[in-house]
């Protein structure tokens, strides 16, 4: 290259560097403007993620972690757990609240024909009224069932022949049996009414075809989570042909149902009521009056629903051996003629236990 070549060259190459030194500078001059003017700060409010790219680290960051998953997860099991328990729990109340009216409705209506027993006139029974078969509670508060029943023998004796007292009875059995004949109407499973002296136990009994339709049906027929009280379909539709009538319940917290049998278990001024009560059951064939001999708690494994005895002396063995078991001891002895009632809820504490009552028949009104 000839000297005039190379200063050409030197020339534009001077010329060149000096615009592009002037483009920068007008460049910088516009972005002072533009920040000046705010106009890089205003174009933040259009900034999109999409607009930064990001290196491949931060790429990987910003994808959702495992735990942050499974945090996630947790936590719409767990509103959907809370949101499934409010539900059951509102059931729950409405479905107790139902149970009250069903059977406090019922209870009103089973003895609003004048029905009114109480076992203090299956032992003495006199002329006079029928309203006399209200009884005198106080009489009957003071005195235990076993002094009331040795004391009256002689009149009960004396009482028997007099047409009178046995017509009064027999009114009480046709009103009685006209409650029942009621309820049947509406459901012919019905067995007959059970009453407790003293609890919260006065409920129609039913008998199904098994022993778990009635877990979660009322007497009526209709689904109701707190059941009936049912007799086992073991037994015999003709309540005195069965050794022992076993009849199931729930233990309903509200007190509905066969709750207060816990009571025999639980509190302590039960235990002299467990000397004194009695236990009545209405059917077609008659009043049925049972005192208690024994209360305990058992496993659900433990046959004390047995109904079925290959012979009397079985029957009488099985006796003793649920009376050793419990926890009030009574003086209490059993004959091949005995027939004897057991009641058998769930404890609520575990649910292989069960709270077993058995009673014996000390009276039966039957004509």
């Amino acid at each position: 290259m000839n000297l005039i070549a190379y200063l050409k060259h030197m020339k534009k190459q001077r010329s060149d560097e000096g615009n592009a030194a002037m483009e920068a500078e007008l460049e910088l001059d516009g972005s002072r403007e533009d920040f000046a003017g705010g106009v890089f700060i205003n174009s933040l409010d259009d900034l999109t993620e999409e607009d930064i790219t990001l290196s491949s680290a931060a790429a990987a960051k910003k994808g959702v972690s495992v735990f942050e998953i499974a945090r996630r997860i947790m936590f719409w099991i767990c509103l959907t757990v809370f949101a499934a328990s409010c539900l059951m729990l509102v059931q729950n109340l409405i479905d107790k609240q139902r149970s009250v009216e069903i059977y406090s409705q019922l209870q009103e209506e089973f003895f609003s024909s004048g029905f009114n027993f109480n076992d203090i006139d299956a032992f003495r029974p006199e002329e006079g009224e029928v309203s006399y078969l209200a009884g005198d509670s106080e009489e009957q508060t003071m005195v235990s069932l076993s002094d009331r029943i040795a004391g009256i023998e002689q009149e009960m004796a004396e009482a028997a022949a007099d047409s009178p007292a046995k017509k009064n009875n027999n009114e009480v059995l046709e009103r009685m049996r006209a409650g029942i004949a009621s309820l049947a109407q509406i459901n012919p499973d019905v067995y007959g009414w059970i009453s407790v002296e003293g609890t919260t136990i006065d409920y129609p009994l039913v008998q199904g075809e098994d022993n778990d339709y009635y877990l979660n049906h009322a007497y009526t027929g209709e689904f109701l989570p707190n059941g009936s009280i049912f007799v086992d379909y073991r037994n015999y539709e003709e309540i005195n042909r069965n050794f022992n009538t076993v009849m199931y319940g729930h233990n309903i917290t509200s007190g509905a149902m066969f709750h207060d049998m816990e009571k025999f278990i639980k509190d302590s001024t039960y235990e002299e009521y467990f000397y004194n009560t009695t236990i009545n059951i209405y059917t077609n064939d008659g009043i049925f009056i049972y005192e208690p001999f024994s209360v305990y708690k058992t496993r659900m494994d433990y046959n004390y629903f047995k109904t079925g005895f290959r012979t009397t002396d079985e029957f009488i063995t099985f006796c003793e051996e649920v009376k050793a078991n419990s926890k009030h001891q009574k003086d209490m002895t059993f004959t091949e003629t005995d027939r004897i009632i057991t009641m058998s809820t769930c404890t609520n504490i575990n649910n292989a236990e069960r709270y077993a009552l058995h009673a014996k028949l000390i009276k039966a009104i039957v004509e």
